[in-house]
């Protein structure tokens, strides 16, 4: 009989639902959710080079733009990182297992080894969708998602697989950033086991036959451990382990976890659940290493700026500011209010950090709810209003190629003012988070420090900057959103 496990206070496992880890155990469960995906993705750069030029009209930017990101908004808020797991981007490892025979094996550079590319990627990547207006263009968004293609299959050919989605992909290293506010979460069931597990198989993986298991990192051949009360799958086979090396039971978070399962496969002692927990406890726990504290504050910002400049005010800014330099180079401009805006968001983090005592580390997870709010509120604002343009795309695509398909009645859209009381409810709710998550986390920082120390942490400009951020989203939402033709028309 197995007793029921350990999981750090989180009772909830999701794999123990009945068929959950059956179906996770079979070797092609997650294809179930890539195929999908993956011919989504191929019709849409057949719609973007082939299609209307009309955005709401082509298959490229109406799935990418819009239901895409709303999808992942939703997702992370109500379960987590299903779209990192459901990766038609992986899809390019059959390919890459060739090329690696051919190619030269690196070494990703030491000084790579953070989130400081990403950061500028995403950076870049900020600055391209709005100089280019990539929401507006099917054959910019063809090309984007094969430059995406193309770049996870050259990385994961030349470096060690898993390079990509740790080190490389922006959109990866969002979903990995706010799903810090997931209620989801990998745990080990008993960390017991894990301490007498020599083969680390959750990370290094195994081939399994009936004289052993096999560390695939080919270093040592283990029998099979039999540790006690827990049950050990007798399955045999190779079964990866965790493509960006997280370790089971050190695992606090949900930094580079892309939900891949590959570690549930992997473990030969059924070691490994999926939790369910307080979505607010990395806000309350975690001590980021600075490059991702800096990544979480920069797409808290981030998304302030991206849904800025979705409202009047954005462009009578941009005026304003052609206007004091004489210009009217819009590529200029635009990276003014990118840097200038990020900067300043940045500035105000680090000015709470300096009067509360503390630091970054301290303070940017107690952002990420917020930013899952803002970033989730935008999104769905056009999901909710574009959800009847997917099918009628896709049917015209479709039958292009030879393929009818009927096209529904159009569902009821909501109006914008609906939509606003949901982005409301969603700030509102992510403050109240928030708030408590600040008073506890410096509650217990106080608690630990010298009573009387001058340099004892203080939250309340933490509090205030969550209140500034929240009235600050709320602000952007109550504007009304206008179509982006240029910046200064």
């Amino acid at each position: 009989m197995i007793n029921r496990p350990a999981t750090r206070g989180y009772p909830f496992d999701l794999l123990r639902l009945p068929g959950v880890q059956t179906l996770v155990n079979w070797r092609y469960a997650r294809l179930i959710l890539q195929l999908p995906l993956l011919l989504l993705a191929l019709l849409a750069v057949y719609d973007g080079f082939t299609g209307s030029p009309l955005a709401g009209r082509n298959v490229a930017t109406v799935s990418v733009w819009v239901h895409y990101r709303g999808m992942t908004a939703l997702v992370l808020a109500l379960f987590g990182n299903l779209f990192c797991a459901g990766c038609p981007l992986l899809l390019t490892r059959g390919a890459s297992r060739w090329l690696r025979r051919v190619l030269p094996q690196l070494s990703w550079p030491r000084f790579l080894r953070n989130k400081y590319l990403t950061l500028g990627l995403t950076v870049e990547f900020l600055f391209c969708y709005e100089a280019f207006a990539l929401w507006s263009s099917p054959w910019l968004t063809a090309w984007l998602i094969i430059g995406y293609f193309a770049a996870a299959l050259l990385t994961d050919s030349l470096f060690p697989v898993g390079t990509f989605c740790r080190y490389v992909c922006p959109l990866g290293n969002f979903n990995f950033a706010l799903s810090g506010a997931s209620p989801t979460i990998i745990q080990a069931r008993d960390t017991r086991v894990c301490a007498s597990c020599t083969g680390k198989y959750c990370v290094n993986g195994r081939e399994t036959t009936a004289e052993g298991t096999l560390d695939l990192t080919g270093l040592q051949t283990l029998p099979m451990l039999q540790t006690a009360p827990v049950a050990v799958e007798a399955s045999q086979g190779t079964f990866p382990g965790c493509e960006t090396r997280l370790y089971v039971p050190t695992i606090t978070g949900n930094q580079d976890c892309t939900l891949c399962l590959n570690c549930v496969r992997a473990c030969p002692h059924d070691n490994v659940a999926l939790v369910v927990r307080n979505p607010l406890r990395q806000a309350l726990t975690d001590r980021p290493r600075p490059d991702l504290a800096l990544l979480l504050t920069l797409l808290a910002w981030a998304g302030v700026l991206n849904a800025f400049a979705m409202t009047p005010s954005y462009f009578l800014l941009a005026q304003w500011l052609s206007g004091v330099l004489h210009t009217r180079n819009a590529p200029l401009l635009l990276a003014l209010i990118l840097l200038g805006g990020l900067g300043t968001g940045t500035g105000l983090s680090l000015l709470v950090t300096h009067l509360g005592r503390t630091s970054l580390r301290q303070t940017a997870p107690l952002l990420v709810p917020l930013a899952l709010a803002l970033w989730g509120g935008h999104y769905l604002y056009h999901f909710l209003l574009g959800a009847s343009t997917l099918w009628p795309a896709m049917a015209h695509a479709l039958m292009r190629l030879g393929i009818p398909l009927l096209s529904p009645a159009a569902p009821t859209i909501p109006r914008a003012d609906q939509t606003f009381w949901l982005q409301l409810v969603l700030c509102e709710a992510a403050l109240g988070g928030t708030v408590w998550a600040t008073i506890q986390r410096f509650k217990t920082i106080t608690d630990l420090s010298t009573t009387g120390s001058r340099r004892t942490p203080n939250g309340g400009p933490s509090l205030v900057l969550a209140l500034f951020y929240t009235a600050l989203s709320i602000w952007i939402f109550a504007q009304p959103m206008q179509a982006r033709i240029g910046l200064l028309t």
